[in-house]
Formats: C-alpha cells, sequence, structure tokens
C-alpha cells in the first residue's frame, strides 16, 4: 500500500493503523499539531488533560487488549510529563509506545541551549533507562532528524512488539519534520522468527522424574494459546499458581489454586513441591514476598529473555523459549497423577479462613460483590489502594486480560487514567483511593467529553490508608498521610456525572449494577464508599508474619 503526498505525522498515524491502533492518547501543544490535523478516524486520538493520562490510557488499553498502546506529547515537558507512566509500562512489559514532538531542526544547533520553546539537549534520554532493548542492545529510545529516519524507528518498534509481545519505545520527531511532506510506501515490518534455540529435553528430564511439581503462570502466559496451555498444565497435573499479571489465565480451572502465594494455604502447597516450572514471569519480589515464598531445588523457567529471571532464580534451568513453543515441550512429558486432589481447594479454605477474620471484612467484601456484580466481559482496572489490593490479589477472573493493576512499578495514580483507555475495549471497573483519584482528578472531563463507559469507585479513607497503616506498624508518627477530599457527590454533579454514594460494602453490588448499565448506554458513573480498610497479606507489611496453619487438604 503507497501513500500520496502527505505529511510524516499522517504517514505514522497510517501506519499505526495498519499495525491494528484503533486508538492513540494525547494531549495537542504548539510542536504535535500535525498529528491533529493530520487525524482521521482511524486511529482516533482520544484528547486528554494531562500526558501522564496519556501514558497511563495507552498502558490500560494494551493491557486488556493484547494491542499497541501509544501515547502522543508535546516537546519538552509534554514529554517529561508521560516518564513515570511510560516506566510502569517498560516494568509491567506491556506494549507501549511514546510518539513525541522535538525541537525543529531549523532551529536547533549542535551541543548548544538556544533557549528554544521547550528545548531539550537530548529528549530521548529521558526514555533510555526504561526502554526495551534490541538484539544488538540499543535501547528503542529514538530522537529522529528526518522522515525517513522516523519511520525506521517506527517499523523497528513494530517489528520488536510483534517479535517479543511487548514493548517500551519512545520515538521523537522535530515539529518541522513532522508536518513535512513524504510520499513512500506503507508497509508493516516484515516479522522474522527470532531463533530463541529452545531446547526443552533437560527440561522435560526434569519434570518426568519430579513427583510434586508446582506450576507457576506470569503474565506472559496471557497471550499464549489457552488450549495449549490447558494441555500442557491437563498433562502436568500440577496445582497452579498465578501472578497478579496472569490472573485469568485458564480461568476457572480446578487446577488454579485460587489464591496468592502471600497466603498460608497457597503457601503451604509450595513448599511441599518438589519442582517449580515458571512460564512468562520475571518471579519478582512483589509476587514473591521479596523472594520469601519455598522455592524447591529444582526450577526450570521459560521465557524470551534471560533477565531478569535468572537473576530471581539463580540455579533454575532457564529455556531460552517463546511460550508459542510449548507444546514441544507438552509432547516430551509423561502424563502425571495430581499429587494435590483438588488444588482448588487450598483458595477456598482460604476464603473460609478470611470469612472469620474480621480484619477481613470490607476487604473481602468488596472482592466478593465485584465478583457477583461486575460482568465477566467488561474489565477492572486497579489503583495502588488497599481496595485494589484486596481484588487484584483476590478476586478471580474468568479470562485473561480482564485486570489491570500496576504492581510492576507500583505507581500510585495509574488506576483511573489506564481505565480510560481499557474502557476503549469494554465497560471498565476503575478502583481507586481517595488519594491516587487526585493525580488525574482532570480527567472527570475527559470521561465526559469523550463518553467513556468507565465506572469509577472510590474508597475514600481520608487520605493515604496504606500509607497509614505502614506507619502504625512500624511505630511511627501518622505524617503526610492526612488528606482533604472533595464532596464527591458535588464534584460528580459539576461535571455531569451520575453518582452513587454507598454507606457499606453490602451496597456495593447493587451500586455497579447500576454504574455498568449506565456504561452500556455510554455514560461514566461515580460509586463512593467511605471506610477504613485492613490491608490484605499480599501488601508489605504483612510480609512478616507467620504463615504456619493446620493442614488444608
Amino acid at each position: 500500500m503507497s501513500f500520496a503526498v502527505t505529511t510524516l505525522a499522517q504517514a505514522i498515524l497510517e501506519r499505526l493503523a495498519a499495525a491494528g491502533v484503533t486508538h492513540v492518547f494525547g494531549l495537542p501543544g504548539v510542536h504535535n499539531l500535525a498529528f491533529w490535523e493530520a487525524s482521521g478516524e482511524i486511529p482516533t486520538i482520544v484528547g486528554v488533560r494531562h500526558e501522564q493520562t496519556a501514558g497511563y490510557a495507552a498502558d490500560g488499553l494494551a493491557r486488556v487488549s493484547g494491542g499497541l498502546g501509544v501515547a502522543i506529547t508535546t516537546t519538552g515537558p509534554g514529554a517529561a510529563n508521560v516518564v513515570a507512566a511510560f516506566g510502569e509500562s517498560a516494568v509491567s512489559h506491556s506494549k507501549v509506545v511514546v510518539l513525541a514532538s522535538e525541537v525543529s531542526t531549523a532551529l536547533r544547533k549542535p551541543g548548544v541551549s538556544r533557549g528554544i520553546l521547550h528545548e531539550m539537549a537530548d529528549q530521548s534520554a529521558l526514555f533510555t533507562q526504561l526502554a526495551s532493548k534490541d538484539a544488538d542492545g540499543t535501547p528503542l529510545a529514538f530522537s529522529t532528524t528526518t522522515a525517513s529516519g522516523a519511520l525506521d524507528a517506527l517499523d523497528r518498534v513494530l517489528h520488536f512488539a510483534e517479535r517479543r509481545g511487548e514493548v517500551a519505545a519512545y520515538i521523537g520527531v522535530p515539529s518541522d519534520v513532522l508536518g513535512s511532506a513524504v510520499t513512500g510506501e506503507l508497509a508493516l515490518p516484515l516479522v522474522e522468527i527470532e531463533n530463541l534455540h529452545a531446547d526443552f529435553a533437560k527440561a522435560a528430564s526434569m519434570i518426568n522424574v519430579a513427583t510434586k511439581p508446582l506450576l507457576w503462570l506470569g503474565g506472559g502466559s496471557t497471550g499464549m494459546d489457552q488450549g495449549a496451555l490447558t494441555a500442557f498444565a491437563e498433562k502436568l497435573a500440577a496445582p497452579i499458581v498465578t501472578s497478579f499479571a496472569g490472573r485469568g489465565v485458564l480461568g476457572g480451572h480446578e487446577l488454579l489454586a485460587g489464591g496468592p502465594i502471600h497466603e498460608p494455604e497457597i503457601h503451604q502447597m509450595a513448599s511441599e513441591a518438589d519442582l517449580l516450572l515458571v512460564l512468562g514471569s520475571d518471579f519478582d519480589g512483589m509476587n514473591t514476598r521479596n523472594w520469601q515464598m519455598p522455592v524447591p531445588a529444582q526450577v526450570i523457567a521459560i521465557n524470551h529473555s534471560l533477565e531478569p529471571v535468572s537473576t530471581n532464580l539463580p540455579g533454575a534451568h532457564v529455556v531460552f523459549a517463546s511460550l508459542k513453543d510449548l507444546p514441544q515441550l507438552t509432547a516430551l512429558i509423561e502424563k502425571k497423577s495430581r499429587w494435590v486432589a483438588q488444588p482448588y481447594d487450598a483458595g477456598l479454605a482460604m476464603r473460609a479462613r478470611l470469612a472469620t477474620d474480621e480484619r477481613a471484612t470490607i476487604g473481602m467484601g468488596i472482592v466478593n460483590e465485584i465478583e457477583k456484580s461486575w460482568p465477566a466481559d467488561a474489565n477492572v482496572v486497579c489503583d495502588m489502594t488497599t481496595a485494589g489490593y484486596w481484588y487484584a490479589g483476590y478476586g478471580e477472573q474468568s479470562r485473561p486480560r480482564r485486570l489491570a493493576y500496576p504492581v510492576g512499578w507500583g505507581t500510585l495514580g495509574f488506576g483511573f487514567p489506564a481505565a480510560i483507555g481499557a474502557a476503549f475495549d469494554a465497560p471498565t471497573l476503575s478502583i481507586c483511593g481517595d488519594g491516587g483519584i487526585m493525580f488525574a482528578l482532570g480527567e472527570l472531563a475527559t470521561l465526559v467529553q469523550e463518553h467513556i463507559p468507565m465506572t469509577l469507585f472510590i474508597v475514600d479513607d481520608g487520605g493515604y490508608g496504606m500509607l497509614r497503616f505502614d506507619q502504625q506498624v512500624f511505630g511511627h508518627a501518622e505524617r503526610g498521610v492526612d488528606l482533604v477530599t472533595p464532596d464527591w457527590a458535588i464534584l460528580a454533579a459539576s461535571f455531569g456525572i451520575s453518582f452513587t454514594g454507598i454507606e457499606s460494602v453490602d451496597q456495593l453490588g447493587e451500586a455497579l449494577a447500576v454504574g455498568h448499565d449506565r456504561n452500556i448506554a455510554g455514560h461514566p458513573h461515580m460509586i463512593v464508599l467511605n471506610a477504613t480498610i485492613h490491608p490484605p497479606r499480599t501488601t508489605s507489611p504483612r510480609w512478616r508474619e507467620s504463615m504456619e496453619i493446620d493442614t488444608v487438604r
């Protein structure tokens, strides 16, 4: 497909559309208006109120759809504003590209700062430390100076994303080049099959001699064929534990343990395993209580990169392979018998115990009400907030990519703006605290202007409740954690957003039903619960607690 004389901005948008991108998120500035002048129906540019939101929204859409998320910013401070969101997407292995304008080539002088509006000596350097690295070690962070250079960089990024299933990339284009006329061919990069030298022979022999294997599924497993994964899991017959990013993989399967490794019932099961098999996961600190979870002597990890899994699991047999190749391993292993008759019973035992723990009443109440009342085909995006910790850690997910949770980098303020992006995939529930929502409060206007089908669930505990709990646990004075919050009903009304205030978690289910009805009619909705919630064991101040319990099987 060729394009006639057009601008570079138009060519970039057309190339993104050909790669399946339907929506990009951005904020116009004096240097990047060429994108808005070129914008057509696909991809649609969704205007947001802050560049950080553009990055989070791109990430949110990428996580729930499995596609590429794109954020557009202007030069200098506009690009700098998106860095926190870029870091979250990078650490969480999402697929996000930031496109930014840079200072005009006609005005620059090499090595000299001239005081040009928004000028930076090296804008791409803001992103270099976080960007994905190509096979030759080059960070995917480019400050280009020509139209051909910009298109080549985009091709390289699209190639990487298709090959790896993840990407964190920055492409900067000077403002005069962005609006310049170009001609050429519009073609997606050819995707070469990367030889990862998969050798499953040793892994198969380790599995075949094991008697108590445990299967750990990470976010990398969400993009693979679920039928192939089911066939492998059932032949292995091992209890399955998922990372936060892996929630929903093999949703509802009876081999799933049904709870986080941070809870005693699941921890005990892991402690009895003689082989740990890790698929598509970094085996990071937040998912493992900073590597306090029991790890047997025999470990196999299958991943498309050697780091950081080899660092987090020293001594593991690491298979450098794509999970698409898993059927090769399935064919090599012997059919095993279950060593845990009903792994799901561990999760049921966990829930029964939590039901008797008054500290978990509100947290598990939120989990239960969302499970009952929020549709399975709708998304959930959690912020770094206590209610989010409960749902992200304990809520059952019926399908992959339904849940987005910023535990990778732990960016407070993710939940609301990321849900904006996710809502372009399906109606979305955003779980926020009264502190985190303030990071992007201006996006209430975006909800209304863009008719975004989001239900915003805010738990107001008068400040940073999780940090307040930290201070209490460590015996510190409570400082900096108590915040002024608005009258939520008046705030919602000022934007024309429908509102439900609830007094107890028992009312949440009905409020969620109202919210979803509003969402499918094309309107946002706000729910506010005033409550203080005791945090779950998945939060670090509780990692020191004993894991001793009675046998659950």
